[in-house]
């Protein structure tokens, strides 16, 4: 199949129509029968994207299909048809600063009032479930479900239009046919981009140690959401609705798989990165009325720790250590109450140390491998503060980690799942909102 990529600055899609002649027909709601030319507008060439889009990758801006879905004012489904990429040829723009891309294929409609949206890239089963629900109204109220898979795999990244745009359709004559029937329709994907660096003047604090390896991974992906966002400020997603005992869904958010994992950009090594130096990571909009961590997409980061010092217990007797590995290993932890935490390199030396203070063997925490993990909940600096912890559809979060206390937790799932989300967490980072939308900036310690 042939790729167009759709280029944009904050994702915006043109989409131009004209009708041409056809015999007169009556259709339910009234009008002459016509078809409509669809054009989608490209603002700049791949070649030349940064200057509308500097941080959009071409993967992020691929156009593999397109669905075009026309309601009647009464809000009834009147057509919807499905265009390929290879179904568009190029028209270049005569020196201006798009390309516009011309169907071949004429989409049939009448003439009158109308009200059009466009996907991007659709699952099928969304495009089959839209002509199913055949009222517009349920583009706001009526839940998608998609994976991660679905709306950034290889199909490309899926996106829908910010709202409805009303048109109104009238036979072309020879007068009007160059400004006959001309609708602008703006999209926009429907995740958010995540990238992870460390600040160049990264603090590392906590237990002493070496830390290593630093990855990161999104979870909490939102698997349900309406295909036109909430209204503003709220941005109300399907998750808001809840079940009789006040629970969220869990069923409704996707974990990343461990194998999913990429590097950290350090800062250090990479002091003036360009946009194809990141590892993104992708989130679908997932807005939480009660702003509890088990609801909340996240940023988990991931690292690999050698503690510099290792208690051992004998005999009765605990003794510090040099902790002489040079390659991360796993190590076990007691924390005792009022005394502080203790690191061991043996698993029963730890059990019988954590016995001897009143604890239990399953007190003891293992850090396998000397994996450690950190949790980043995004959007903690937002442009709107009823959107803490949000996140929306095409925004940027470029989080920077300006401090770390090692050795976090040992495992990467929410501890306190129902608790709220503190302003403080134990990572440090600096969000951006970048285009795609404006960056959101947060700092945050991770401990």
């Amino acid at each position: 199949m042939k790729t167009i990529f759709f280029v944009i600055a904050a994702l915006a899609a043109t989409v131009l129509f004209s009708s041409c002649n056809k015999d007169k027909a009556t259709s339910d709601e009234g009008g002459e029968a016509t078809t409509m030319e669809i054009s989608i507008k490209f603002p700049g060439i791949p070649q030349t994207r940064a200057t509308f889009d500097p941080n959009a990758l071409d993967s992020e801006a691929e156009l593999k299909k397109v669905d075009i879905f026309i309601y009647y004012p009464s809000g009834t489904l009147q057509r919807h048809q499905s265009l390929t990429a290879s179904a568009f040829s190029a028209n270049p723009s005569n020196g201006t600063d798009a390309d516009v891309y011309t169907s071949t294929t004429k989409i049939q409609t009448t003439t009158g009032s109308k009200k059009v949206v466009a996907g991007i890239n659709l699952p099928q089963s969304v495009v089959d479930d839209l002509n199913k629900k055949p009222m517009i109204g349920t583009l706001t109220t009526v839940a998608q479900t998609m994976s991660r898979a679905q709306m950034t795999g290889a199909n490309g990244f899926v996106m829908f239009s910010t709202e409805p745009v009303s048109g109104t359709f009238v036979v072309e004559t020879e007068s009007n046919a160059a400004t006959a029937n001309r609708v602008v329709l703006r999209c926009e994907r429907l995740v958010a981009k995540v990238t992870v660096e460390t600040d160049v003047d990264l603090v590392i604090t906590g237990v002493p140690g070496t830390l290593s390896n630093l990855q990161f991974a999104v979870n909490n992906f939102n698997n349900k959401l309406f295909m036109l966002q909430g209204i503003a400020p709220e941005r109300r997603d399907p998750n808001w609705v809840r079940d009789p005992n006040n629970l969220y869904y869990a069923g409704d958010f996707e974990d990343t798989p461990a194998t999913d994992y990429v590097d950290v950009l350090n800062r250090r090594t990479i002091a003036n990165p360009t946009k194809n130096d990141y590892r993104p990571r992708y989130a679908s909009e997932n807005t939480t009325e009660s702003k509890i961590k088990g609801e909340a997409t996240r940023a988990t980061v991931r690292g690999e720790f050698i503690p510099a010092n290792l208690w051992t217990y004998t005999g009765g007797v605990l003794t510090q250590t040099t902790n002489i590995a040079v390659t991360p290993v796993t190590f076990y932890h007691v924390r005792i109450d009022m005394e502080g935490d203790y690191y061991f390199g043996i698993q029963s030396q730890a059990a019988d140390f954590a016995v001897s203070k009143g604890k239990t063997a399953a007190d003891v925490n293992t850090y396998t491998g000397g994996r450690c993990y950190w949790d980043i909940y995004l959007n903690k600096n937002p442009r709107d503060i009823i959107n803490q912890w949000d996140v929306l559809r095409n925004d940027f979060y470029q989080c920077n980690i300006k401090r770390i206390v090692a050795p976090g937790r040992n495992v990467p799932e929410v501890l306190d799942p129902w608790n709220p989300i503190e302003v403080e967490t134990n990572i440090t980072a600096e969000i951006n909102v970048v285009n795609w939308h404006t960056p959101v900036l947060s700092d945050y310690d991770l401990e």
